[in-house]
């Protein structure tokens, strides 16, 4: 081999690699888009077979016995192997029966015979607080039957096969989806519910302790005033409620600046103190020039606090009690600089 032949075997080269190497790249893309396929239609088959349990219990409610080869058939397809498979003729058998045992799916054969007293039992069955998923089968479409399922929470199927339709499995799959959603729902509901009176709890929690606070540090720097008042509660004069509701005090505040100062910390929880400084420093100024004591301008802050806290309704309470602490905060450190501009 000569050299320019040389030369321009090294040449081609890189321009080789960089053809095999974009090979290369092209078949792991195509290796990970059929890998993708397979791992989304395994999963699909997954939940599938988690939706049908292995032991699938279903009532069958029709006049005539049915014929569930097809159904058994498309049933051991997806791995249930061991269905249970139950028939009953009249409304009384199928109460009794859902009375006694739970099942997986109901079943409902209506026709032009059985259509008012297969809806009276669909509506016993929710009005007695069985929520199986049910599954009404017509041979014909039916504008009440389809209101009735509507309004009890059930799937119907038309089609003139009814028990061998290739549908039927498929319609009990989405009303036992629907039905697992439902159960879901429910459960995320009561969670979020406790959840929420967990954390109105804890803001309780927290206020009593920031009105402890406030006590304290009224017995350290007034002790004859938290004597006095030690005697007048053996003596019967006042009383303090323990409980969340505690009475309200009366500030030598204008009832402007209180209006004011509600708005105030409204607008702090849900904004931040970004656009508010100027505010909380207008009315740290006005509370000075008031002469009221640090103490009284945090017992007022608590009751605000307190106010808020109780309408929120289904809001979370902890969003705005740490938003509150920073304002207090805030508020005492212009409230400082304050009265450090007046004694100077």
């Amino acid at each position: 081999m000569s050299v320019k032949h040389d030369k321009i075997n090294q040449a081609a080269t890189p321009a080789f690699a960089e053809d095999a190497e974009s090979q290369m790249r092209s078949r792991d893309t195509a290796d990970l888009d059929l890998s993708d396929n397979d791992a989304h239609e395994s999963h699909l088959l997954l939940s599938q077979r988690q939706l049908i349990p292995p032991r699938l219990k279903v009532l069958f409610v029709s006049t005539q016995r049915p014929v569930w080869v097809s159904l058994a058939l498309r049933l051991d397809a997806i791995g249930c192997s061991e269905p249970r498979l139950e028939w009953v003729s009249t409304s009384e058998e199928a109460l009794t029966l859902l009375r006694n045992d739970s099942f997986d799916c109901i079943l409902l054969q209506l026709n032009a015979e059985t259509k008012a007293t297969r809806l009276e039992l669909l509506n016993a069955i929710r009005m007695s607080g069985c929520h199986e998923p049910v599954v009404l089968m017509l041979a014909s479409p039916d504008d009440q039957v389809v209101l009735a399922a509507c309004e009890n929470q059930a799937e119907v199927l038309i089609s003139p096969a009814l028990w061998e339709s290739p549908a039927l499995l498929g319609v009990m799959k989405r009303a036992m989806l629907v039905h697992e959603l439902h159960e879901e729902n429910h459960r995320l509901q009561v969670d979020n519910h406790r959840r929420l009176v967990r954390e109105r709890d804890e803001a309780e929690r927290l206020l009593n302790q920031q009105r402890s606070m406030v006590e304290e540090l009224q017995t350290l720097t007034y002790p004859n005033e938290f004597e006095e008042s030690e005697r007048d509660l053996l003596l019967g004069d006042s009383q303090k409620q323990t409980n969340s509701e505690a009475t309200s005090v009366e500030f030598p505040i204008p009832q402007e600046v209180q209006d004011y100062y509600h708005e105030l910390l409204r607008t702090y929880v849900i904004m931040g103190s970004g656009s508010l400084k100027e505010e909380i420093l207008q009315i740290a100024e006005l509370l000075s020039a008031a002469n009221l004591p640090p103490r009284h301008v945090l017992e007022f802050h608590l009751q605000c606090v307190e106010v808020i806290v109780r309408g929120l309704g289904n809001r979370s309470s902890r969003h705005v009690m740490s938003r509150a602490d920073l304002l207090a905060l805030e508020m005492m450190v212009h409230l400082g600089e304050c009265y450090q501009k007046i004694s100077d």
